[in-house]
């Protein structure tokens, strides 16, 4: 009865490539009064982030702040036996959390507490894992259809299939560009797999950044490559009457950097769509050779994107694989808060 004469304070966290986002959320009997989401720079948070959430958290008693795990050792299975079917033979220890009777989270022990560490300035209530983040997004379809949902951000990318509220199968992967990985010690840039997939599923003709030490050596560059001596130029008596508009080696090089910059920013952004694309055709593939799939087919994936992407690997997943796909646009720190509430309401 007396918590109903105080405000209650919701804090969310989310760690991104370029800082942290923070949402802060005011409510009282269950409407909300304020609401401010900042972003602070920074691979580790900063005194200014730390000095900000203990502010907002100074108005009253009942404050709850909450992150999401992005670690990389996580996963969920069917069922909610304490016998987790893992293939991370590292993970000395996990904690586990039984979801409806039906299916279970698991984590890193080890990774948990680093979490919590990482942000012990200010202290962490709730740690929510991502297929959490699906359960929230789709919960008016998971209840009743079988398909497979996702949710990603910039450094991780998880998927499950659901029917009629059952987990069937579930992966998680992240790529090492999160400033949080380095909590964990991780320094492998490629995504992985939070279940061992064979090698030989993947496909080989994928693009990898990390091989391209030189972007000139692409051959798409080779006609920027032959501009190089502006003296051959000279040559022409055609150009001759417009040398006013020849550019000088100086313009020339600065012009050559800026569409190698752009080309580095486009297979960037399509290299990690495709990454995910065959992600999701690699665990497909899988589930329809266990015996879970049981003669049942997917036709939907559910896509809840937090970056504000997602358009070509909807188009890879609709013209190369025939699926309807349906992508929700989200913002991850009301997310976090909304399911920070819902754990609230049942202390």
């Amino acid at each position: 009865m007396l918590e109903r004469l105080f405000k209650k304070i919701f804090v969310a966290i989310v760690s991104k490539d370029n800082g942290y986002d923070v949402l802060c959320m005011v409510t009282k009997n269950k409407k909300v009064l304020f609401k401010e989401q900042r972003h602070f720079e920074g691979t580790s948070p900063s005194n200014a982030m730390n000095k900000y959430i203990e502010e907002m958290v100074d108005a009253s008693p009942y404050f709850y702040i909450s992150t999401l795990n992005l670690l990389p050792n996580q996963g969920a299975y069917a069922g909610c036996s304490k016998l987790v079917p893992l293939h991370h033979e590292d993970i000395v220890g996990i904690q586990i959390l039984c979801r409806q009777n039906e299916w279970t989270q698991y984590a890193s022990y080890d990774e948990l507490y680093q979490l919590r560490h990482h942000y012990s300035s200010v202290g962490l209530d709730f740690v929510f894992s991502p297929f959490s983040m699906i359960e929230h997004y789709f919960a008016d379809k998971i209840k009743t259809t079988l398909a497979l949902y996702a949710f990603g951000m910039e450094d991780f990318f998880c998927v499950a299939i659901f029917d009629n509220g059952k987990l069937e199968y579930g992966h998680y992967f992240t790529t090492a560009h999160s400033n949080l990985l380095s909590v964990s010690g991780e320094s492998d840039s490629s995504m992985e797999f939070s279940h061992a997939i064979p090698d030989e599923h993947l496909d080989d003709n994928s693009i990898n950044l990390d091989d391209i030490e030189d972007l000139e050596d692409l051959d798409l560059l080779d006609d920027l490559d032959s501009l190089s001596d502006i003296a051959d130029l000279d040559s022409l008596d055609e150009v001759s009457e417009f040398s006013e508009d020849v550019l000088t080696p100086e313009e020339l090089r600065i012009e050559k950097e800026r569409n190698i910059d752009a080309i580095k920013s486009n297979l960037d952004a399509s290299s990690a769509e495709y990454q995910r694309f065959e992600f999701i055709q690699t665990l497909l593939h899988r589930f329809y050779l266990s015996d879970e799939c049981q003669n049942r087919f997917i036709e939907t994936v559910c896509i809840a994107d937090g970056d504000n992407g997602g358009d070509e690997l909807k188009r890879y997943l609709e013209e190369e694989l025939f699926l309807n796909v349906l992508i929700r646009r989200v913002n991850v720190c009301e997310g976090i808060n909304a399911l920070a509430i819902l754990e609230e309401e049942g202390l």
